[in-house]
């Protein structure tokens, strides 16, 4: 027996290549994209050292929100001192300071997940 020959009037169309985007250009734009965000809207700190204790303890991580640098009661920022980046409880802030951008949240280590207010009174256990 032989195969039954194809009954399709119309041809197929030629391939002329894939529609989706190549791996190099969505690599590209996935790198600008982290850059333009980490640049202008959100940056991760490492806290350094206990100076802020009880708000932040060493090895804490944190997003700074870059676009709101008005410190205001109750916020922590990140301030740059001369090309030196710490973090300033809102009511510690100097005039001269420039502030780089405020706290929002805390995502590392994970049992202190959560949104950062500043804290003046020890933490009880």
């Amino acid at each position: 027996m032989s195969a039954r020959p194809a009954t399709d009037p119309v041809p197929a169309p030629a391939a002329t290549g894939s529609r989706r985007p190549g791996v190099l250009v969505v690599l590209v734009v996935g790198v600008l994209a982290a850059a333009l965000v980490r640049g202008l809207l959100l940056e991760s700190y490492h806290v350094p050292s206990a100076a802020n204790a009880p708000t932040f303890e060493p090895g804490d991580r944190v997003l700074v929100l870059k676009t709101d640098r008005r410190a205001e009661a109750g916020d922590v920022a990140l301030v740059d001192d001369g090309g030196a980046l710490h973090l300033s409880p809102a009511t510690e802030v100097g005039t001269g300071a420039d502030v780089v951008g405020t706290v929002v949240w805390r995502f590392w280590p994970l049992d202190r997940l959560g949104a950062v207010r500043s804290s003046t009174a020890p933490v009880a256990p």
